[in-house]
């Protein structure tokens, strides 16, 4: 028997998995970034610029965490 593919659903998949990688990969390396220049601002007396750094930074981490909770969500739901 021959299994009928949907091209619709399988090019779905593919462009929804290229831009969950590209969000996650951009999601953690903006934690990297921000985690990495608070230390040089701090070590440089630039308290407002750290601070800034330290917020992108909390909230990358917020949109990888959110997204690998997300994806688990959907794997478990199907």
């Amino acid at each position: 028997m021959i299994a009928a593919i949907d091209s619709g659903k399988l090019f779905e998949l593919v462009w929804a998995a290229a831009i969950a990688g590209v969000f996650v990969a951009i999601c953690f390396s903006l934690v990297i970034v921000g985690v990495t220049r608070v230390s040089d601002c701090r070590r440089n007396d630039r308290s407002l610029a750290a601070a800034a750094y330290g917020l992108l930074s909390v909230l990358a981490l917020v949109g990888f965490l959110g997204s690998a909770v997300f994806g688990i969500s959907v794997i478990a739901s199907k």
